[in-house]
């Protein structure tokens, strides 16, 4: 629907919703093994102890909600595609995930990180990144981390206390989906209409007026409130 002073921005249609599943679907075929033969469902491993036995093998590590004490030993995953290290109590990034050339998606949600580490963009293959319940970031300085970060396509940045965002939010060029939601966030900066690719916007459960976001028409961008 269209009105004067620009496009109307309408809640979810089932075309939207579409768009938004074959995003999500691409990161997922992402993180599978690329053979046209494989037929088994790829192995998820839940523990070092048992991954450190063939670590060649192992695509998937999910080791949220426990205590790492030999957490130096995950660069020994050369083909690691997936990590999980939710609520690991980690308070930096260790160094040895930046060694992990083949990582797709990397979820370090709910712990206590401030920092980035500076050569985080190492990781030359991430398309999806978890940075949800981190209430000490220093975002400003991360997303100009996260701004080199060549293959980055999604980011996770719920639950954060963000009550502004920093305007080099503007760098973040190659991102196509941002979550918001859960925040503090009273407006939409202007500076997401300079995100060219940005195609989904989730900003639900922030003290968001919808029609003040509508008035700024930003076009085609669908965002969830």
């Amino acid at each position: 629907m269209e009105s004067k002073k620009g496009p109307f921005l309408q809640r979810f249609t089932v075309y939207d919703y579409l768009q938004l599943l074959i995003i999500m679907v691409c990161i997922l075929l992402a993180v599978l093994p690329h053979k046209a033969d494989a037929q088994v469902a790829v192995k998820e491993y839940t523990t070092l102890e048992e991954a450190l036995k063939e670590p060649e093998k192992v695509i998937r590590l999910n080791l949220q909600n426990q205590h790492l004490d030999h957490i130096e030993e995950i660069a020994k995953f050369k083909n690691l595609q997936y990590l999980n290290l939710r609520n690991t109590h980690l308070s930096s990034v260790p160094q040895e995930i930046t060694t992990l050339e083949n990582l797709k998606v990397l979820d370090i949600g709910d712990n206590e990180i401030a920092l980035l580490p500076k050569n985080f963009d190492a990781l030359k293959n991430l398309t999806e990144l978890y940075l949800d319940k981190e209430k000490n970031l220093q975002l400003e300085e991360d997303l100009e981390i996260l701004s080199r970060m060549k293959s980055l396509r999604i980011l996770h940045l719920e639950n954060n206390g963000i009550s502004t965002l920093p305007k080099n939010i503007s760098k973040l060029q190659k991102i196509e989906a941002l979550y918001l939601g859960d925040n503090k966030l009273q407006t939409i900066p202007v500076e997401i209409k300079e995100l060219k690719k940005l195609k989904f916007l989730d900003v639900h459960h922030n003290p968001i007026i919808p029609t003040d976001v509508i008035k700024r028409n930003y076009g085609g961008l669908k965002i969830n409130f």
